[in-house]
């Protein structure tokens, strides 16, 4: 595959839904780092990375990944991704043993030493069938199998949304390591602000379809201070949607 600088990168993309618009969305993340979309519920996450997964197209602005373009290597950028969605959906009968032995047939670069790693350190058991598994556990089973491939970009569409606290640290853990030891990069989208403050190298805020801020989130924050402390992601995070949401409301009453 080309190399490029941006192991991924949107250019004012924008898409109409009847009554959103996601509006010139345009942020790119480097090799080996993990990125947080932040955004309220509705705020345009999760129609970003069905662009970028090239579910839906955009009516305008373009996609690369790995330095390609997202509709025309289609397949061979999927190659290199794992990607895991808020409700890991799996085949409700197939267990841990069955997906590993299927993933390896669609995946060439398919790891089943490094899936069965992940398995064991998440406690997921080999012969339960998936519809059997607690949620967190399901998450987990999903998370074993989209790094088993050993992609180069790891997409996660909330999924620690609904897990408690104990396996929610044990997902975004996992998550870091990931990109530390792998050299793998990941567009984490979430709504709970706390499951980047510790994981985050870059942060992009979005919210009613635009992108109100995209940066390396140690310099996003040392921007924001009050007084001589810094601001807490969190905090940013809350003063940018308000502000957004304030300017929205003047907007649509000057219409």
């Amino acid at each position: 595959m080309a190399e490029s600088r941006d192991l991924l990168s949107l250019s004012d993309i924008a898409r109409q839904f009847p009554g959103f618009l996601l509006d010139r969305v345009s942020f790119s993340l480097r090799p080996g780092a993990v990125m947080g979309l932040l955004g309220p519920n509705g705020a345009g996450k999760t129609t970003i990375i069905k662009l970028i997964l090239n579910l839906i197209r955009p009516d305008s602005g373009s996609i690369r990944v790995f330095g390609l373009d997202s509709r025309s290597h289609e397949i061979m950028i999927k190659r290199d991704i794992g990607y895991v969605g808020e409700n890991a959906l799996l085949p409700p009968n197939g267990t841990a043993r069955w997906l590993g032995r299927f993933l390896s047939i669609c995946f060439p670069s398919w790891d089943d030493s490094l899936y069965r790693l992940y398995l064991d350190r998440f406690e997921v058991p080999l012969n339960k069938p998936a519809q059997a598994l607690s949620k967190g556990t399901r998450t987990k089973l999903a998370l074993a199998a989209a790094m088993g491939h050993r992609p180069r970009l790891l997409i996660l569409d909330e999924p620690t949304s609904g897990l408690d606290p104990i396996v929610r640290l044990e997902v975004v853990g996992a998550i870091r390591e990931a990109a530390d030891e792998g050299g793998r990069s990941v567009l984490f989208s979430t709504h709970i602000v706390s499951d980047l403050e510790a994981v985050a190298d870059a942060v992009t805020v979005i919210n009613r379809g635009r992108v109100l801020v995209s940066e390396e989130k140690d310099e996003l924050l040392s921007r924001w201070r009050r007084g001589e402390s810094p601001l807490s992601l969190e905090e940013v995070f809350v003063h940018l949607v308000n502000s957004s949401d304030v300017g929205a409301r003047r907007e649509a009453m000057g219409r």
